[in-house]
């Protein structure tokens, strides 16, 4: 007899979320089912819901990453069976269907974009951490070169904002590899980015920001954790006057005046395994990487628990959006609410 499930549903765009029963979704041949423990509420999400943010089929469950524990697999399923601890990636906004949403009790996801969950992490950590560090991972050894763990490299790489969530994992990766990272935060938050790995943080908001950051370059990998115009705008005048490239988690805008020889790279970095042609890149990811990452070699997004399950994911997607909260939020489906 199947489990009942249920969801937080969007019935349609922009709206409130609505707790109603779901169906339980059995797998196909290369798919898992997952009893949901741990959402990490992502602002890619909450501007989803609040304001459409992509196309979606309505009703629908929005959500795409989760961690728990295995509950069923598929025929052709063979790196996890019932019972194991799992963080996945579902396709959700690529396939667009509801029984891939992350915000149910029981989520539909595929092997291939799955890992096991060390014994010593808890379901909060392994859902708080996957969304930032893919997101930073992709961005820097996907999209800018940047090499795999393993190899010792020498040279300087620029973090712009890095004491959030992607540029803390961003700064990791990059002085786990051997490069000097220099890095940009409130002053606030420096001995924090210091600890992650940075060698140098400065002020974003001082007004010789551009000449001090110059000062120190030039950059290898140059990368914006913020996404906002007046970071690109900076990178855009240090990397005068030969150009060059740099990687950002938000597009260009009408507000950001990049030079002609400056190069913006944008994509949904945290989709990446979610794509055929990062077969290999994807296998590295959810075989070796993100588990040694969940086990203790990267340090975790500073996170809060939210009571309150399912009936308060659009609370805490509010509070993301509003800033109201400097952690990663974290819910867990299986509570009721509070």
């Amino acid at each position: 007899m199947s489990p009942m499930n249920e969801a937080a549903w969007i019935l349609e765009p922009k709206g409130d979320l609505k707790r109603f029963t779901a169906a339980y979704n059995a797998p196909s041949f290369d798919e898992i089912v997952i009893k949901n423990h741990a959402v990490a509420i992502q602002p890619f999400d909450a501007n989803v819901r609040a304001r459409a943010y992509i196309n979606v089929p309505y009703p629908f469950i929005l959500g795409n990453g989760v961690a728990g524990i295995v509950h069923e697999v598929g025929s052709s399923v063979t790196r996890f069976k019932k019972g194991d601890r799992v963080v996945s990636d579902t396709p959700t906004y690529q396939l667009k269907e509801s029984k891939y949403g992350g915000w149910q009790k029981y989520v539909v996801s595929r092997e291939a974009t799955t890992a096991k969950i060390p014994a010593s992490t808890t379901f909060e950590d392994a859902a708080a951490i996957p969304f930032s560090l893919l997101t930073a991972v992709a961005a820097l050894h996907l999209h800018l070169g940047m090499n795999r763990p393993g190899t010792k490299c020498s040279g300087k790489a620029l973090i712009w904002s890095a004491s959030g969530s992607v540029g803390g994992y961003a700064v990791q990766y990059a002085a786990g590899l051997g490069y000097e990272v220099v890095t940009t935060a409130s002053p606030r938050k420096f001995e924090y980015v210091r600890s992650l790995g940075a060698s140098a943080v400065l002020d974003y908001k001082d007004d010789e920001i551009v000449s001090k950051l110059k000062g120190l370059g030039p950059y290898d990998f140059i990368m914006t954790a913020s996404g906002d115009a007046n970071g690109a705008n900076a990178i855009s005048e240090i990397l005068q006057p030969g150009g060059g490239t740099f990687a950002s988690v938000r597009p260009q805008s009408d507000e950001m005046h990049l030079a002609g020889n400056v190069h913006l790279i944008y994509d949904f970095f945290s989709m990446t395994t979610q794509k055929p042609e990062n077969a290999v890149f994807t296998e590295w990811w959810y075989n070796t990487y993100l588990p040694s990452a969940l086990g203790g070699n990267v340090t975790p997004t500073p996170l809060e628990k939210r009571p309150g399950g399912l009936n308060r994911i659009q609370d805490a997607c509010t509070d993301v959006l509003e800033g109201r909260s400097p952690k990663k939020l974290i819910l867990d489906p299986q509570e009721d609410d509070l």
